[in-house]
């Protein structure tokens, strides 16, 4: 079956050029990469508004007036659908991938596997199936159409042991299961305690944190752990990777790149070829029908 994902920019600061950029890099990233191994079909589309969103799409809102502990995936209460919310930064392009993709392979926001517990002294616990918070830091992700978007683990991340040749996340950042890399996280439910716990890593530092129980409607389960963690996102913000391009996207207030990239050129080369030929072509008929 298709999901059908809508990207609207409730904001200013992204012109809609920039949007459609996005949506096409975010569904070759889907069709191309998250597809084969999450067995996933979807379409990505920009709409200028929500008006235009046809029915039966799930939403994905980027605006500069969503506070971060807002952000992520919601359930529509009308309807159940699922739809993100995503607050503006300079790299609204990497965290709307994530939401893409944390949407497309959970769209309940309650999807969990057993294993055993990342934290010592705990038995078999259920962990949230949150595709791209481990390696979710901008240094682990990858380029598509020149735009930074986000690695994500693959149903390998699950195993029981590590074995060679495995693949555990799309970039190969994750090299074993249940791996929670440098500015990433990982939160289950423990069926004993019957509390919610998250994992955190900082440099090579695991700082374990009890969320204590689920309360009384709650929701989704990943939207009761993503209001602790979407502080966290902001502060990865302030670091962005190094030797790795953000994106070739420019700002819609004043209407400028962030420099000339070697995407630009290409780009830019290649679409003069083609108006090259397009009046070659029509320069030749018309010579003709003279």
């Amino acid at each position: 079956m298709l999901n059908q994902v809508a990207l609207v920019a409730q904001t200013d600061q992204i012109a809609f050029p920039d949007l459609t950029s996005v949506a096409a890099a975010i569904q070759k990233q889907v069709t191309r990469d998250v597809s084969p191994i999450w067995n996933i079909d979807a379409s990505v589309d920009a709409f200028a508004s929500l008006d235009e969103v046809p029915l039966g799409y799930w939403h994905v809102l980027i605006d500069d007036t969503i506070p971060y502990q807002a952000q992520g995936i919601h359930l529509n209460e009308d309807n159940g659908q699922p739809y993100a919310l995503i607050a503006y930064s300079e790299d609204w392009a990497l965290t709307t991938s994530h939401e893409v993709i944390e949407m497309l392979v959970d769209p309940s926001g309650n999807r969990t596997l057993a294993v055993n517990s990342p934290k010592p002294g705990q038995g078999r616990v259920l962990v949230l199936v949150e595709a791209c918070d481990p390696s979710e830091a901008a240094k682990f992700g990858y380029t598509v159409n020149g735009i930074l978007l986000s690695d994500f683990y693959t149903p390998h991340f699950f195993d029981p042991v590590k074995a060679s040749g495995v693949r555990y996340s799309f970039t190969g950042a994750l090299t074993a299961p249940l791996q929670v890399l440098d500015g990433g996280y990982m939160s289950w439910w423990d069926p004993q305690s019957k509390h919610v716990f998250q994992l955190f890593v900082t440099g090579t530092k695991k700082t374990f944190k009890d969320r204590g129980p689920l309360p009384a409607g709650f929701g989704t389960l990943r939207s009761f752990t993503d209001s602790f963690t979407n502080d966290l996102r902001m502060e990865l913000k302030k670091t962005p990777p190094k030797n790795v391009m953000l994106s070739t996207l420019g700002s819609a207030t004043t209407g400028s790149r962030r420099g000339t990239t070697a995407v630009d050129s290409s780009v830019k080369a290649n679409a003069d070829s083609v108006r090259a030929q397009i009046t070659a072509v029509v320069s030749s008929f018309t010579k003709k029908r003279k």
